[in-house]
Order: C-alpha cells, then structure tokens, then sequence
C-alpha cells in the first residue's frame, strides 16, 4: 500500500497544535475564576495559581492534541479516497 503525504504528521501536528492550543488557552483562562480572581495575598495563591496554570496548560493542551490528530485523521481519509 502505497500513501503520498504532502506532509509528514510532525509537521502537521506542530504547525496545527498551536491554533487550536492558543484559543482553547485564551478561554479556558478567562473563564477560570481561580486564575483571573487571584488576590495574590498569601502564599498559597502564587501556588494555586501554578497549580491552575499548569492543570490547565496540560488538559488544553491533550484536548489540543486530539483535535489535531482527528483533523489529520480526516485529511488522510480524503486524500484516500481521491
């Protein structure tokens, strides 16, 4: 079986990872309350800052990640069929 990719899935993965990254990023932290209410008074909150940024930053960034593996999923599927 024989495929032509245009590209190889690395650099489509790279190339797309970050439009859907960003965005997800930028609304996901709007809309977290712990983040962007964050009095910044006590220790604590400089951790539970961390700890919101960084949970955030993983989760986003494997819902990112599917986005852009079932896109190229769908491309090679096209391609296929043509």
């Amino acid at each position: 079986m024989e495929q032509t990719l245009t590209h190889p899935y690395k650099h489509y993965f790279w190339k797309h990872f970050f439009l859907f990254f960003i965005p997800l990023m930028v609304v996901g932290i709007l809309s977290e309350p712990m983040i962007i209410q964050n009095p910044f008074a006590e220790f604590e909150d400089y951790g539970e800052f961390v700890f919101f940024l960084a949970l955030y930053i993983i989760v986003l960034g494997g819902w990112a990640a599917f986005m852009t593996s079932m896109m190229w999923r769908v491309r090679q599927l096209r391609e296929k069929k043509e």
